[in-house]
């Protein structure tokens, strides 16, 4: 549905070329229509009221939402003009750039719809640029966090989404409606809907590791005291152990990942640099310890399936005699190995409990205080219906709050048993989503970035509770970090680093923003609104650049001692920004490995034309960027392992994705010290010969990705 609507905008676009900026808009842009397109003089009257923007007068208006109130019609008008004015020109610079250009392959190739998505893309974040300078409000959508993953939490969420406290401090019934647009109006039918929708919901994942572990003990030890220390060492995990004389055999489980474990214990531990083992042992040793228990710890068998797990226990009870549980108890029945283990496990599968799945989602669609909540309402089930079809859901509006807040309750997974995931470009086509279904109902809301404003990071949930606590009472200590980055969100501080290192970029685009809105006859307070916004940017950049201040998160992008211009003040920048841009437009790995290629290549011209002095600084900034490539390319190859999987499971954390996928220790992007004459040429002469070999990592990569994922998702 995406790919459809990027290719019906950019062929809406190319339409109104042909016809001279006479044709009608593409859907999703309330129905109105604009004329005069290039020829539009920019002096025409017929203002649009507050917002003060000008199209030709002979605009009709054809719909609810364009001949509403003024202030609400203005900016969805300027939006729509500046959608179809839009000209993709720099698509084809870009690609001449590229090395497409001229004759060739490209030449003759056709435009398919990767390009058609990324000039829709860039025309819907201009036309968004342009419509929140005309007065739009922001499109705020979230996912809520601590999503219910059981029956219970789920109904403590309906609870919640269902009822309010009043004045009095009692609780009343909220209007629910499901996805049928039915309200679920008594206790009776709430217990009815959540019947249904929890159908789909999965149990959580059991955690299968077990560790095989050797204990010497430095001297006699009675066996109360070896009990002891070693429920101290294990905690409250489940295990069996067998003592002979200073020696002690323990089967336990373990919250570490098996799978690698059993690798290394299998492929030889001098061969491998991994130090996980000696990390455990040397915990265990510690733990014993202090325990009173001096003894030297030893790994000798890790295994993480339910299968191999029974029979390791079943070996375990066999091969040991004198077995006792973790409360120093006998084990019974140890003559039958096979009864023996198959009992011991069921007492332990109670506590195998391990990561639990989403199996729901908490939604909130917000909009300014005096928006028309029937709208907002109508906005948000509109979205649902569009991007999380054949999901079933409940919404309903919380009218106690300033803002307007619609809140919905959605499965994670259909009755087809499709997942549904939000990385972060699933984010911002919901949000984009919500405000085109926001200006069909009247709502004059855009889908801008945070970047587009350099507004700080927002806070989460934790954040906010951390800072009200800090308030109210003074024992309770809070980072500075947290009140910095709470206080800054509230006050829509600008972020003074992201605009340094940015700045550049983001006024190019609100200067191709004014650009496009002048090209389709906007003017008056609209287009003031956009070129003050990109030239006050502009200004604060270079006086944060060029002040002099000792804030350490400017420092690295600020003039250095000598008085010499910041790297980030190359003419290379520009189409480095516009290639990074890009990355959030691949889809698949093979895509992305592509894009990345492209900005390591911008980045290496780049670095042969600096000067030594800004050599350390580049060399962290191209960091920097490697590091988030290689986190949006492990999350792209994780959608491909589902997908070929058939769906299922649940997304690699970011820390680990990053721990997997960064530059090898050897790669020639890792920062280092500047070196000058004969020595920098030897260095650049090195790095070309490894850009050769960057395919072939690629492919090495994948392979690592895809088997450290199995090892995730054996259990």
């Amino acid at each position: 549905m995406g790919a459809g609507r990027a290719a019906s905008e950019f062929q809406a676009m190319k339409s109104y070329e042909l016809t001279g900026g006479g044709g009608r808009l593409g859907q999703g842009q309330a129905g109105s229509t604009v004329s005069g397109g290039r020829s539009a003089p920019r002096s025409s009257r017929g203002g649009l009221g507050t917002a003060g923007s000008s199209v030709s007068s002979g605009a009709p208006k054809s719909t609810a939402a364009a001949s509403s109130p003024n202030a609400t019609s203005a900016p969805i008008m300027v939006y729509g003009a500046t959608l179809a004015g839009f000209r993709p020109e720099e698509e084809e610079e870009d690609r001449k750039r590229r090395g497409g250009g001229g004759r060739g392959r490209d030449a003759v190739r056709p435009s398919g719809t990767g390009r058609a998505a990324r000039a829709g893309y860039q025309a819907r974040a201009v036309a968004a640029r342009a419509g929140y300078a005309a007065g739009a409000q922001p499109a705020v959508f979230k996912v809520m966090p601590n999503p219910p993953s059981t029956r219970e939490a789920a109904a403590r969420l309906l609870n919640y989404i269902g009822k309010r406290e009043d004045e009095k401090g009692e609780k009343h019934d909220i209007e629910i409606f499901d996805e049928d647009g039915q309200m679920l109006a008594t206790g009776g039918a709430r217990k009815a809907f959540l019947e249904t929708f929890c159908e789909t919901f999965e149990p959580p994942l059991e955690n299968t590791n077990f560790l095989e572990v050797r204990f010497e003990l430095a001297s006699e030890v009675t066996g109360a005291a070896v009990s002891e220390a070693l429920n101290k060492a294990f905690g409250a995990k489940p295990f069996i152990y067998a003592q002979d004389g200073q020696t002690v055999e323990v089967y336990a489980h373990t919250d570490e990942r098996a799978g690698p474990l059993a690798k290394v214990l299998a492929g030889g531990r001098e061969n491998s640099r991994s130090k996980a083992l000696d990390k455990i042992e040397a915990r265990l040793s510690e733990t014993m310890g202090e325990a009173g228990v001096a003894a030297r710890a030893e790994v000798t068998a890790a295994v993480s399936r339910e299968p191999k797990a029974k029979y390791f226990l079943q070996k375990f009870i066999r091969t040991h005699s004198h077995l006792r549980h973790a409360n120093g108890e006998p084990v019974p029945g140890v003559k039958n190995s096979t009864k023996a283990a198959a009992s011991v496990y069921e007492q332990w599968r109670p506590q195998f409990s391990g990561r639990e799945r989403r199996n729901a989602y908490h939604l909130l669609f917000s909009a300014r205080a005096g928006t028309d909540a029937n709208a907002v309402m109508a906005a948000a089930r509109a979205v649902l219906e569009e991007r999380a079809p054949g999901y079933k859901f409940v919404l309903a509006h919380h009218n106690d709050t300033k803002h307007v807040h619609i809140h919905a309750m959605v499965q994670a997974r259909s009755a087809d048993g499709e997942r549904l995931k939000f990385y972060k470009p699933d984010l911002a086509a919901w949000r984009e989503t919500f405000a085109e279904k926001a200006r069909e109902n009247g709502i004059a809301m855009v889908a801008t970035r945070r970047m587009d404003h350099a507004m700080t990071r927002p806070f989460t949930k934790e954040h906010a509770g951390a800072y009200s606590r800090a308030q109210s009472d003074p024992r309770y200590q809070v980072s500075a970090r947290t009140i910095e980055r709470v206080e800054a969100k509230r006050q829509r501080r600008i972020d003074g680093q992201s605009l340094v290192v940015n700045g550049d970029a983001i006024a190019a685009a609100w200067q191709k923003t004014v650009t496009t809105m002048r090209t389709a006859g906007i003017v008056g307070q609209a287009l003031s609104a956009a070129e003050s916004i990109g030239n006050d940017f502009l200004e604060f950049r270079r006086d944060r650049a060029g002040g002099g201040h000792s804030n350490p998160t400017t420092d690295r992008a600020a003039d250095d001692k000598q008085g010499q211009k910041s790297f980030l003040s190359h003419p290379g920048m520009r189409e480095l920004n516009a290639l990074i841009g890009d990355l959030d437009m691949a889809q698949t790995p093979l895509e992305m490995r592509r894009q990345m290629a492209r900005v390591n290549q911008a980045l290496d011209n780049m670095r042969e034309t600096l000067p030594p002095a800004h050599q350390g600084q580049f060399e962290q900034y191209r960091e920097e960027v490697n590091n988030k490539m290689h986190d949006r390319l492990a999350r792209l190859q994780f959608e491909r392992q589902q997908q070929r999987r058939g769906g299922g499971g649940e997304p690699i954390p970011e820390r680990e994705a990053r721990g997997r996928d960064l530059p090898a220790p050897d790669d020639p992007r890792q920062p280092e010290q500047p070196r000058t004459g004969t020595e920098q040429e030897k260095v650049r002469a090195k790095q070309k010969d490894a850009n050769k070999q960057k395919a072939h990592q690629a492919e090495e990569q994948d392979r690592k990705t895809q088997r450290s994922n199995e090892n995730d998702y054996e259990r």
